[in-house]
């Protein structure tokens, strides 16, 4: 898991001895036991045990490393178990010194002394959930000796299926609990979506996760998933040590820990699954209150349109059928729809995308789109915006269409109360702008522009502007939109109708206002 320690610390370190082994067949490393003010040895099922307090010292001996990351942006922690393995038998060792840890090997039997228990979860994280995990004692140095070669100890089979079916999240909860840092094997679950990256940002494309049978979740926290898991796939089997971070989470220790083709998962897909009342796929939900039935059952979705779904959100899933995307967001995730790929009020709507698009969709690219749909707002202070969350996402094999955009207007009267409703995230092309100012982190990143005395807001969910971009435009082209704050960091929200720019044209050829 890649955080920010609880304890608070400060810097962590680790020394790692090589050498002085008495065997190698570990058991060494108690010269502490003459030492009568050296805190005594426990074992990790001590450390899981809630009754050890956070902050407790631990040293631990013949424990054998079962998980180490090297992988992706951030490095340098590693899982550690009993040899003899099963519940509570495992435990996560955090901030460690990379260039330590790489002399580290999978087998390896090692003492470790220096350390505290620490419960951590972030403050945003009110589930009352926690992981347990091992740090360097403040003021101190958490130490590591290597005192033998092992054997990994053979993952727990664990039932993802029976867990996810249990009635009530603490049942659940208590049974991931006690494999919490254990290497263990879920068989036969499904993929209930294709992997994406991990935070709005994507600031580590590495770190990916897919959501699994059994509320789970499955993360590229230690090694790169394989290429070929979509939503649905059937996984036959994921090997990996658990942990904890919002999600119980899966983290396979090499690629092949993921086998694919897998043919015995039971998924909740069909119209017959889909109204049995049942929570066939152990997800949390069941029939249509599940994506896949919304996506695998007509019953579970209502076939409609744009304007129905700006004017009231369904209480089911919902179908588009042959609509128009018109841009593509700079993430290319998330883009925009239009019901002919001529613009007009009343016919666009966002898609909020959270996995990777078809590269082979682009603008002008006829789609059917089913997912939810919600009213979306970053804050209390009202001004929602109409999305569609899409469960799936088919391309017509038709030649992209030309998008004509809305030309007639004007940012005055598309800010009118009356209008700007009714303009939402349809394609418009605004003539004679003038980009003012950049926008910042402060205030979502929304630019400024002002057409004939108007002055209006600017997102930069597609064009990235920047200071050079500051100019009289003849034309921009893009959505008129209610403008939700683009980061987590702003503390200065738009809350108001204004633009998002797809296109500009050119600047330096007319006088603007």
């Amino acid at each position: 898991m890649r955080r920010t320690s609880l304890l608070g610390f400060g810097i962590l370190g680790l020394a790692l001895v090589i050498g002085g082994c008495r065997s190698s067949s570990g058991g060494g490393g108690d010269d502490d036991d003459t030492n009568p003010d050296a805190p005594p040895k426990q074992t990790i099922q001590d450390v899981q045990n809630d009754a050890m307090p956070v902050g407790t010292p631990v040293a631990l001996d013949g424990v054998i490393v079962t998980a180490i990351d090297n992988f992706g942006v951030k490095q340098g922690d590693f899982w550690i178990e009993e040899p003899g393995g099963g519940p509570f038998s495992g435990v996560h060792v955090f901030g460690a010194d990379p260039s330590a840890v790489t002399a580290l090997k999978l087998g390896d039997i090692i003492s470790l002394t220096g350390a505290v228990k620490d419960e951590f979860a972030l403050d945003s994280d009110t589930s009352g959930r926690t992981v347990t995990e091992l740090e360097s004692a403040k003021g101190g140095m958490m130490t590591i000796t290597k005192t033998g070669n092992g054997t990994v100890p053979a993952p727990m089979v664990v039932d993802a299926l029976m867990i996810g079916q249990l009635a009530t999240q603490a049942d659940r909860d208590a049974q991931w609990e006690m494999w919490e840092g254990v290497l263990i094997t879920v068989n036969n679950v499904a993929a209930l979506n294709s992997p994406a990256c991990v935070g709005t940002a994507c600031n580590d494309m590495t770190l990916q996760n897919f959501d699994i049978t059994g509320q789970a979740v499955a993360e590229s926290s230690i090694a790169a998933f394989p290429a070929n898991i979509t939503t649905g796939a059937c996984i036959s089997s994921i090997t990996g040590v658990v942990d904890y971070f919002f999600d119980y989470l899966i983290l396979p220790i090499t690629t092949a820990d993921v086998v694919t083709g897998g043919t015995a998962c039971v998924l909740e897909n069909t119209p017959a699954a889909c109204s049995d009342g049942m929570d066939n796929d152990g997800n949390g939900f069941s029939d249509c209150a599940d994506n896949a039935c919304v996506v695998g059952a007509p019953a579970c979705r209502t076939v409609t349109t744009i304007p129905a779904i700006q004017a009231a959100t369904p209480t089911l899933g919902a179908e588009l059928d042959d609509v128009f995307v018109t841009a593509i967001a700079h993430n290319k995730r998330s883009f925009w729809l239009s019901t002919s790929a001529t613009a007009s009020a009343n016919n666009g709507v966002f898609v909020f995308n959270s996995g990777t698009l078809d590269m082979s969709i682009v603008a002008g690219t006829k789609v059917t789109v089913i997912g939810k749909v919600s009213e979306f707002n970053d804050d209390t202070l009202g001004g929602s915006l109409t999305e569609v969350a899409p469960l799936s996402i088919v391309a017509a094999a038709d030649a992209p269409a030309t998008l004509v955009p809305v030309t007639n207007m004007t940012a005055a009267q598309l800010l009118a109360p009356a209008t700007a409703p009714t303009f939402e995230s349809v394609l418009v092309t605004l003539t004679n702008v003038n980009v003012t100012a950049i926008g910042s982190a402060t205030n979502g990143f929304v630019a400024t522009a002002v057409q004939n005395g108007t002055t209006f807001g600017v997102g930069t969910d597609i064009l990235q502007l920047a200071a050079t971009d500051e100019g009289c435009y003849d034309t921009i082209t893009g959505f008129w939109t209610n403008l939700e704050a683009a980061g987590s960091a702003a503390t200065t929200k738009p809350n108001a109708f204004g633009f998002i720019a797809s296109k500009l044209g050119t600047k330096g050829a007319v006088t603007c206002n």
